[in-house]
Parts: C-alpha cells; sequence; structure tokens
C-alpha cells in the first residue's frame, strides 16, 4: 500500500496561479487542503495587466515579482505606437510568493512532481509512489493536465500548434525602455528589459518552423525564423502554446483550474488574468460539490469554461487578422476558430436563468442578458438587477433621482447611481421605453455550440 499523508478535504495537483491561489481561498474558507508542486523553475518572465493585481490585492494576496505598470509599444500591421500598459512579472518570484502565501493560510504544500491523478480513487499520486488523499481533488497542472475525453472533433478543441520559445538576449537598441511586441512574417515576439543589461525577449512561431530537426537544432530554427538575427538565448524557455479546451464539462470528482481547464494564446493577453479568476470559483463550486448540489457546479462550471474558450479563441483571431501578413502562420491563426464575431452586437436585452456566485455559493439566478454584458449579469452594486427592471413595470427607465425614490428606495443613494448609471451603459435610456423581453427565452446557460 502506497503511503499517504494526512487527512484532507481537498487536494490539489500543481502550484502554478491557479492552484495557488485556489489553495489559499480554500483554506481561508475552511477546508483543509494539500497541495502538490515542484518549486517554482528558474527565471521567467510575463506581463501582467492591471486587472489582474488588482484581483490580487482584492483578495489580500502577494504581488511578489510584479513590476510598475510600463506602457507597450506595439507594431502590428497598420498600428505603430503605444497601447496599453502592462506589469512585468517575474513568475518565480510571484508563484514563489502565491504558495508561501498558501502555506501561510494554513494549506499543506509538499514539494513533489505529479506522477498521476486518479478522480476515481480521490488520490493524487506523487512521483515518488506517496498518495495524497482527499474527499476532492483540483487538477491545475496547467497544459500538462491530460485533455478530458469527449465526443467532440478534437480540431475543434485546439487551435494551431504553436510554440514560444524564450530566454535572455544582449541589449538591443531601441528597445530597452519599455515592453515591445511585433509581429512579423513568422510569427510575434514580445521583449521586456528586465534592467538595464538583460532583455527577456519571447518569440512565437508555428511548430512547423521546428523543422525536421530535434533538439536545440529545431528550436534554433523556429528562433531563426521569427526573431531573425537575434542570438538564441544560451538558457531558452520552450512550450507549446497552442490554444485548447481541455476539459468542457467538469468532474465532479476533480475540477479544473486555469490552463488545464482551459489554454489560451498568450497573444490574448488573457491567460494570467484566466489563471487568477478561475481560482475564484474553487470555493463555490467546492461547496456545491460537497452540498450535493453536483448540477449546480455542472452548469456554472460549463458556462464559465466554455464562454472563456470560445471568445478568447475569437478574440485571437481577429488579432491576427490585423497583422496583415499573408504568410502561412498568420492565414492559419486568422482563420481559426471560426468566422463568428467575438463580440456579438445584436443582441436585444433578455432574461436567462443561469448559475451565478451569490456571497460565496453557487445559485440559479435570473440574469439580464445585453450587448456589453453577452454572458449575463445578475448584480449591480450589490443589488439583483432583475427583479429592479420588473419594478419598473415596462416603464421607461427614469431619471437618477426619480429611480432612486421610486424603483429602489431601500439602497443608499450612491448605490442607487451606480445602478442606474450602468443601465446606461447597457443601452438603456432615460425617458425611452425599456427594450428587453420579460420572458425567459434562454433556458441553457451557455452560449457554447462548437459546430457555429
Amino acid at each position: 500500500m502506497a503511503p499517504q499523508i494526512g487527512t484532507f478535504d481537498i487536494a490539489i495537483a500543481g502550484g502554478g496561479p491557479a492552484g495557488s491561489v485556489a489553495a489559499v481561498l480554500l483554506a481561508r474558507a475552511g477546508f483543509r487542503v494539500v497541495l502538490a508542486t515542484l518549486p517554482p523553475r528558474a527565471a521567467r518572465y510575463e506581463g501582467m495587466s492591471a486587472r489582474v493585481a488588482a484581483i490580487l490585492a482584492r483578495h489580500h494576496l502577494p504581488l511578489a515579482g510584479i513590476g510598475p505598470a510600463a506602457q507597450r509599444h506595439v507594431s502590428w500591421g497598420a498600428f505603430q505606437g503605444g497601447q496599453n500598459s502592462e506589469h512585468l512579472a517575474d513568475r518565480s518570484e510571484f508563484d514563489a510568493g502565491l504558495l508561501k502565501a498558501a502555506q501561510g493560510a494554513g494549506v499543506r504544500v509538499v514539494f513533489a512532481s505529479v506522477s498521476s491523478v486518479r478522480p476515481d480513487a480521490g488520490e493524487i499520486r506523487l512521483a515518488d509512489g506517496t498518495c495524497l488523499t482527499a474527499r476532492l481533488l483540483f487538477e491545475a497542472r496547467g497544459r500538462r493536465a491530460p485533455r478530458q475525453s469527449t465526443e467532440l472533433n478534437r480540431a475543434e478543441l485546439a487551435g494551431p500548434d504553436t510554440i514560444s520559445v524564450a530566454g535572455f538576449v544582449p541589449p538591443q537598441a531601441g528597445d530597452m525602455t519599455t515592453p515591445r511586441i511585433a509581429a512579423r512574417p513568422g510569427g510575434w515576439v514580445w521583449s521586456v528589459p528586465v534592467d538595464r543589461d538583460r532583455l527577456w525577449l519571447q518569440a512565437v512561431g508555428a511548430a512547423s518552423s521546428l523543422g525536421q530537426s530535434s533538439g536545440k537544432a529545431a528550436v534554433a530554427a523556429l528562433w531563426s525564423a521569427v526573431a531573425g538575427e537575434t542570438p538564441l538565448p544560451r538558457r531558452s524557455v520552450v512550450h507549446a502554446i497552442s490554444p485548447r479546451l481541455a476539459a468542457p464539462d467538469l468532474d465532479p470528482r476533480c475540477p479544473r483550474l486555469g490552463d488545464a481547464a482551459v489554454a489560451l494564446d498568450p497573444l490574448s493577453g488573457h491567460g494570467m488574468f484566466w489563471a487568477v479568476s478561475s481560482a475564484l470559483m474553487a470555493v463555490p463550486v467546492a461547496r456545491a460539490l460537497f452540498a450535493g448540489e453536483a448540477d449546480l457546479a455542472r452548469d456554472f462550471y460549463r458556462n464559465r469554461v466554455a464562454e472563456t474558450f470560445w471568445r478568447q479563441a475569437r478574440v485571437g483571431r481577429d488579432f491576427y487578422r490585423e497583422a496583415g501578413f499573408q504568410t502561412p502562420f498568420w492565414q492559419q491563426r486568422a482563420a481559426w476558430p471560426d468566422e463568428a464575431p467575438a463580440h456579438e452586437t445584436d443582441i436585444r436585452p433578455h432574461t436567462a436563468m443561469q448559475v451565478v456566485v451569490q456571497d460565496g455559493f453557487l445559485a440559479r439566478r435570473e440574469v439580464l442578458i445585453t450587448r456589453d454584458a453577452p454572458g449575463g449579469a445578475a448584480f449591480a452594486a450589490g443589488q439583483e438587477i432583475v427583479p429592479l427592471l420588473r419594478r419598473l413595470n415596462g416603464q421607461p427607465l427614469p431619471d437618477a433621482e426619480r429611480f432612486h425614490s421610486a424603483v429602489l428606495p431601500e439602497a443608499p443613494p450612491q448605490a442607487a447611481q451606480a445602478i442606474h448609471q450602468w443601465l446606461l451603459s447597457q443601452g438603456f435610456t432615460e425617458g425611452a421605453q425599456i427594450p428587453w423581453d420579460t420572458a425567459n427565452r434562454e433556458t441553457e446557460p451557455c452560449n457554447y455550440d462548437p459546430t457555429a
């Protein structure tokens, strides 16, 4: 019999941002948690958006290894210039900080390689034969996690084969002041100065660029096809980064988080946000599963995961089209996954029943679906939206003062004003008949259509 470590409510495989953030939140919620992961690896750098830093700060999670925001310079087809900003994140330091926070929250962190996750047995088996057993498992090993078996065509669930090669290169003239991203015929490059003497450069190209060679020669071939004459880093970090929907459905014995559920093209800039935001669903999903409410957890998971995959796949497709190149790398990615719009513009406001998070628990609620909230919105400023609209009984939206006194008198003035402003942002107009359908005309809580 394999040796075991303790008795736990929840065991997590993988200690990247998704696994470690989930571990902290689950421990804070009162669960006994164990997490198995290898220690953070050698230096690796990523760009992180301000909204990720905001989520971490809101949940009192460490921001170790995250630098100040810097404007990013973009060279992408017709667009040339500064756009948006990002924080330079040292992933080794960042991941270590989150794991330390997990330990501080009471999580048992086991630094070891995971050999297998066995939902049927309720255990995570480590490379040395030790087993971590728990009532519920979470899979958070990123792209190393096996794909979930599915009846859907694999081609619909994964994008073109894409490889990232990154590492330190000598200082480049003009590139040592700000993060940069540039489209090139063979792929795209992202670079960021780490200090005055070192530049971290990531080159992304098609797997076909590896050619027929293997090992370092193959890596050098891809690097040359994308980065040109820039010398190959002495220590390259190589990853397969094809977008994929690894697990479209919830396994109630072992929910998935982060890239283990949906791995996104890093071009979208959504990867770290998805890793952290997906970890936020760990507590309500665990509570639902322990309470015997697997149906709520399944619907909530499917909606979040599938919606994220298809939306970000289409957003990425549109970014690739904007580059304007007609080479094979760009043509293939500009055609995947389909021709459906990334953002539906012809949505008449209507209601639907969906599973939402309310006070840390899953619940079915009516949500309002609009052009700007296609995934559905249940709350604004802490108030349920649909019941407020029903109070208007089809009457025009009044001005902010009248809305407060007639529709939401029990709320503080600032809350009522915030909700009124939100309704205006969704296309409702003061003094005009409210253009929304009062009947639920959607019962399926997901816009997922793999044949679209």
